[in-house]
């Protein structure tokens, strides 16, 4: 019985009881001295062999025992976890990033603005919560025609590695026009087929309803009140949501392919005079990293919906498309 005593406290206090932990995409576990990390691979020495050498790619997350090892040379996010702990569940990963764009509109006229579009994210293997936010001031010949600021914060709950639930709420602030306001509320499932430090590819399917507010002095004053019943305005709806991320090599540089957005289709129509069929919000780019953290975006938005009036003779399209060409530079962590 003493032997099996004094073996324990050996097995305890011995260099592997702190030891670093890679954990593996396919769910395996390496256990050592974590003795360099780079942004092709991590180098791991193992207690009864050689050292390890694994790509980068193939790390889900890693726990360093001795805060003076390696550290990383991407951008991975700023990891909340207790160094005790050996349960992959409880380690947290925060990101976050910001865009300052110049924005070139190409409809009816041409205008220039400047908006700030900033988003974050925690998660770990079962949670994700993430927020994104935008904030829109726009002027043509010296006179303001657009001010507004968007929210959108997200809820994701993971089953496993691939599916997921999301719940989220879409908050649209207009200041200057006559409904001011869109409220969604939407939560369905989503898949994803990767999601590492660089790489991200999911689809997500959500039904909801978006309810739209009409300022009260609009709905009493014009013919709104003739259009609608109310001037809060429901809207059941099925979104179709992407979101992609793709680093690439060109010309020894390191570049990202992105793609963001959904696709509304409107289930149930509250006035007889307006339909609103459908409608595509989404985005096309390129990122230029100049280090781990600052970056040169360009993108291409696409902002279309399908509306119309009817009534009698009247047959007016209410909503058209709308290209934004956007050069942003932006940071991240």
């Amino acid at each position: 019985m003493k032997y099996r005593v004094w073996f324990l406290l050996a097995i305890l206090l011995s260099p592997m009881a702190l030891a670093d932990i890679l954990w593996m995409d396919n769910g395996d576990r390496l256990t050592g001295t974590i003795e360099e990390i780079t942004d092709e691979q991590v180098r791991i020495a193992l207690p009864y062999s050689s050292p390890v050498t694994v790509k980068r790619e193939a790390v889900k997350r890693w726990r360093i025992e001795k805060q003076d090892k390696p550290k990383p040379t991407v951008k991975t996010g700023i990891t909340l976890r207790a160094l005790t702990t050996q349960d992959d569940k409880r380690a947290w990963l925060w990101t976050g990033s910001s865009d300052l764009n110049v924005r070139l509109r190409h409809n009816e006229k041409q205008t220039n603005n400047v908006n700030l579009k900033a988003e974050t994210e925690v998660a770990n293997l079962d949670w994700r919560y993430s927020l994104n936010g935008e904030y829109i001031y726009e002027t043509a010949n010296n006179v303001t025609n657009k001010h507004e600021y968007q929210l959108k914060p997200m809820l994701d709950f993971f089953f496993d590695q691939h599916w997921f639930v999301r719940s989220s709420i879409d908050y649209d602030y207009q200041m200057l026009d006559a409904n001011y306001l869109n409220l969604s509320y939407a939560s369905g499932p989503g898949y994803r087929f990767w999601n590492d430090k660089k790489r991200r590819l999911e689809l997500i399917t959500q039904v909801g309803l978006e309810r739209t507010y009409l300022r009260p002095a609009a709905y009493d004053e014009s013919i709104i009140a003739d259009i609608f019943d109310d001037r809060i305005i429901n809207y059941p709806l099925l979104n179709l949501g992407w979101d992609y991320r793709q680093p690439v090599i060109l010309w020894s540089e390191s570049i990202e392919i992105f793609s963001k957005g959904g696709y509304k289709r409107y289930l149930a129509q509250p006035s007889p005079y307006v339909t609103r069929e459908q409608s595509i919000q989404g985005s096309l780019g390129l990122r230029y990293y100049f280090n781990d953290h600052l970056r040169l975006s360009w993108s291409s938005e696409l902002d279309w919906e399908d509306a119309r009036l009817d009534d009698q003779d009247i047959h007016q399209q209410l909503a058209g498309k709308e290209w934004r060409h956007l050069i942003s530079l932006g940071a991240s962590f």
